[in-house]
């Protein structure tokens, strides 16, 4: 509860510097995040907070939708609904939403394109926002953080952990059902992990991060994921993104796929085993960035602009996004990490290095590609 004080204080330093404006009739900002409770929360409790703050006319109203793909999809059909008969004013104002849906939902004219208009515009950079899956996003969104997919290991009993996929199989084959993942049901690190695998066992991670899409490649896709097949023989598939990281911390398996912000989140609030490290093994696996969105028909489309430019701000993302939970910054790094305390960057930084990061981190495939992919699983894995 203290550090939570200290945070909020902070926040609410930040957004007194910031303007007022946009006069006083009273408004309620509708949130909808598609992710954990812990995220919902920091808008609820932290950041919905200290914009109040410095705008007293403005409630943000923060409602989860759940976790997974399934969220997002929820917040997807809701706008979908809502432009498909014409309403204005639509009920949603910011959406926080997957990659995956947030490409969905410019493609089909559901974003308002508003980042030009932020404040900290120049700071909302990299590759993936630009494109993703295979579709134009510049402007349309914001990564609110991004989260790093890494192999999690126990140095108790793994003194030698893997540095690629080769030596994951290698090991996996010497300890069976002591590696861990949730295969495609329990969440995205499982994704990414099966994403990473294809990637590793066809070498055509260019064709599949950027297309064009072409059926021909099933046969390259299907190979690989029979021999994922193979390899889940000796794998501890477990029921969630949580699940892993709760059995890590049993002992039940010795290495894991997790999401590295979520071990940091963990380790933070004392719930989980601090000798818990993770790695990036070769070639890579995926980074999953989480984007803030306006909708297209906002009611509060100005306000819902200020907001998402008030979570860009580069203190908000060092004190809040990286300090307190432990996730990667959404905007450039560069204008973060020197606001970053000095303890925050080696808890961050343990085991995955900002080199690891520039050399080992993915995208997601492409659209079309990412389908084909989860189908091959559910119909060869299942």
């Amino acid at each position: 509860m203290r550090r939570l004080v200290a945070v909020l204080v902070v926040l609410v330093a930040v957004a007194a510097s910031g303007p007022t404006g946009y006069g006083q009739s009273r408004v309620t900002l509708q949130v909808a995040i598609a992710a954990d409770v812990n995220v919902v929360e920091v808008h609820r409790n932290y950041l919905g907070v200290a914009f109040n703050k410095n705008n007293p006319a403005v409630t943000v109203n923060a409602v989860g939708t759940g976790t997974g793909e399934a969220a997002s999809r929820a917040i997807y059909t809701k706008l979908k609904a809502q432009a498909d008969t014409g309403r204005r004013n639509w009920d949603v104002d910011v959406a926080l939403v997957s990659m995956r849906y947030a490409s969905q939902m410019a493609k089909e004219n559901l974003l308002h394109r508003f980042v030009s208009e932020m404040q900290f515009a120049p700071y909302v950079v990299g590759p993936d926002t630009v494109r993703a899956f295979g579709v134009d996003i510049k402007g349309y969104v914001v990564p609110m953080f991004r989260n790093q997919i890494a192999i999690a290991y126990n140095p108790q009993f793994v003194s030698k952990p893997p540095r690629s996929f080769a030596e994951l199989e290698a090991w996996v084959r010497a300890n069976p059902r002591r590696f861990g993942y949730n295969g495609i049901k329990g969440g995205v690190s499982g994704i990414g992990f099966v994403m990473g695998w294809v990637y590793y066992k066809t070498g055509r991670y260019d064709l599949f991060a950027q297309g064009p899409f072409d059926k021909a490649n099933d046969g390259l896709i299907r190979g690989a994921i029979e021999q994922l097949r193979e390899f889940n023989r000796n794998v501890f598939v477990t029921s969630g993104n949580a699940g892993t990281l709760d059995a890590l911390n049993r002992g039940e398996i010795w290495m894991g796929a997790v999401w590295v912000d979520q071990l940091v989140a963990w380790k933070n609030e004392g719930r989980m085993n601090p000798e818990i490290t993770p790695v990036l093994i070769a070639p890579g696996l995926p980074i999953y960035p989480i984007y803030l969105t306006v909708t297209r028909e906002a009611a509060n489309r100005d306000w819902a602009g200020k907001y998402v430019d008030f979570v860009a701000n580069p203190q908000i993302q060092a004190k809040v996004i990286v300090e307190q939970f432990g996730w990667y910054p959404g905007i450039d790094p560069n204008r973060v990490m020197p606001l970053v305390s000095a303890a925050a960057k080696a808890l961050l930084f343990k085991g995955v290095t900002p080199e690891d990061l520039a050399r080992y981190s993915q995208q997601m495939p492409i659209g079309d590609y990412y389908d084909a992919i989860l189908l091959a699983y559910e119909e060869i894995v299942r």
